[in-house]
C-alpha cells in the first residue's frame, strides 16, 4: 500500500531538520509525499524557506499564511491557533495517512493537534530531548500525541519510553540534519568566498582569515531579557576584532528586538568586518561551521551538527539546557568577560574530533524503512 505522507514545515529550522528525509521520500515509488509550508517558512522576512525548498527540487503542495505580526507571546499563541485551523482544512484536502512533524516549535503544535483530532498517524522527529524555553513543553506534548517516534540520540529514546510511549514505536535513527552534513563534508569544496558574498549585507568576508559566527535566538520564557542578552554577547564579540557573521533570529517572541540590534550594529559599524544574513543555504552554513574559529550563541546546530563536524562552540544561556552535547561545547552564562574568555579558549583549541551522538548520516533511509512497516493503532495507550 502506498504511503501518503504529509510533511509540515513551519520554519527554516524545520526544513534543515528534515530535508534529507524529504529528498529521500520524494524518490520513493511507494510514497506519495506532499509538503505543506506555513508560518515563517513562507515569509521573506525570515528568509522564505519555501523558495529555498523549490531550488532544492522540493515542490510544496500548499503554502499557508498563519504568522500573526506582533512579536510577543500573545501573537505566538494566536499564530498557533491559526495554524491549527488552516492545517485542519489542508489535511482534509490532502488526505494523508501519516503526518510528519519536526521538533519542538510552536508550529509543530498546530500540525500535531490538527492531525490528532483527525485520526491521522503522527510521526515525530527529535522528540525526547531536554532544553530550555517553551520548546521543552511543546516537544514532550508532541511526543504524547505522536504514534511513531524518530529520536536523534539514545538518551532521548530512553526519555520517550519513560514518558509512557510504546517502545515498539520509538526508534533512535539519529538526526536527519547529520545526513546532509555528512554529504557536504565528503563533497568537493566550492568557492565559498564567492557564494557567501553574493547574499547577505555588510562587509565582504575573506574566509581565508579567522571569523566567528553568532547565532542567537529568543528565549521565550525570558522574553523581556532577550535584547539585553544579545547586546552583551555582541559587545563581547566585537571587542575581539575578528570577522563576524551575524545570523538572523527565528520568529519566536523577542525576535524583532534582536533584529533591531543587528540592523543598528550593521549601520553603526560599517567599517568593521561584519556581514549579516537573514537566511543562508544550509549547505553553505555547514561549510562555514567546518572552517569557523567558533560558533557563538544558543543555536541547536552547535550541539548537533557542531558535534559531528567538530566545530568549537560557545553556548550561552538556558535555551539548550539539558540537551546531550559533545566535547566541542563550552557553556557559559550571560557575562561579557566569560563569553570572551570562552571564545578565546575555543579559538586556541581549534577543531574537535567528530562525535556521532546525533547519528552517522543515515537517518533518512532508516526513517523510510520504518515508515513502510510501522503500523501503530490510532488510539494510543500509555505503556508502563
Amino acid at each position: 500500500m502506498k504511503k501518503r505522507v504529509c510533511a509540515v514545515i513551519g520554519s527554516r529550522a524545520n526544513y534543515a531538520s528534515i530535508k534529507s528525509v524529504l529528498q529521500s521520500l520524494k524518490e520513493e515509488k511507494n510514497c506519495d509525499l506532499s509538503i505543506v509550508c506555513f508560518s515563517s517558512a513562507v515569509l521573506d522576512k525570515y528568509g522564505a524557506t519555501s523558495t529555498l525548498m523549490r531550488r532544492d527540487g522540493l515542490e510544496t503542495a500548499k503554502e499557508i499564511y498563519t504568522l500573526i505580526e506582533g512579536d510577543n507571546p500573545v501573537t505566538m499563541a494566536k499564530s498557533t491557533g491559526l495554524g491549527l485551523i488552516e492545517l485542519s482544512s489542508t489535511f482534509q484536502e490532502l488526505k494523508p495517512n501519516i503526518v510528519l512533524v519536526v521538533g519542538d516549535r510552536y508550529e509543530t503544535m498546530s500540525a500535531t493537534i490538527a492531525a490528532s483530532y483527525m485520526n491521522i498517524i503522527i510521526a515525530h522527529t527529535m522528540g525526547g530531548e531536554v532544553t530550555g524555553t517553551i520548546d521543552e513543553s511543546i516537544r514532550h506534548a508532541t511526543t504524547k500525541f505522536a504514534h511513531i517516534h524518530f529520536v536523534a540520540c539514545e538518551d532521548a529514546r530512553e526519555r520517550v519510553v519513560k514518558l509512557g510511549e510504546n517502545p515498539e514505536y520509538v526508534y533512535n535513527v539519529g538526526c536527519p540534519r547529520i545526513d546532509i552534513v555528512k554529504n557536504i563534508l565528503s563533497s568537493q569544496e566550492i568557492n565559498l568566498d564567492r557564494d557567501i558574498n553574493t547574499y547577505g549585507v555588510g562587509a565582504l568576508m575573506d574566509l581565508r582569515k579567522p571569523f566567528l559566527i553568532l547565532s542567537y535566538h529568543p528565549v521565550t520564557t525570558e522574553y523581556s531579557d532577550n535584547a539585553l542578552v544579545y547586546s552583551i554577547i555582541l559587545e563581547a564579540l566585537l571587542s575581539m576584532e575578528y570577522q563576524l557573521i551575524l545570523l538572523w533570529p527565528n520568529s519566536d517572541a523577542g525576535s524583532d528586538k534582536i533584529s533591531s540590534i543587528i540592523r543598528g550594529t550593521r549601520e553603526k559599524d560599517k567599517h568593521r568586518s561584519l556581514r549579516v544574513f537573514k537566511n543562508i543555504k544550509f549547505e553553505d552554513y555547514i561549510r562555514l561551521l567546518n572552517i569557523t574559529q567558533c560558533l557563538v550563541g544558543n543555536s541547536s546546530s552547535g550541539i548537533r551538527e557542531g558535534a559531528y563536524i567538530g566545530t568549537p562552540v560557545v553556548n550561552i544561556g538556558s535555551r539548550q539546557n539539558g540537551r546531550q552535547r559533545g566535547n566541542n561545547v563550552i557553556d557559559v552564562v550571560v557575562n561579557k568577560e566569560q563569553i570572551a574568555m570562552a571564545v578565546a579558549k575555543q579559538i586556541e583549541h581549534g577543531k574537535y574530533p567528530s562525535c556521532e551522538i546525533y547519528g552517522d548520516g543515515t537517518s533518512a533511509e532508516k526513517i523510510w524503512k520504518i515508515l513502510q512497516i510501522a503500523n501503530p493503532p490510532v488510539q494510543k495507550r500509555i505503556c508502563y
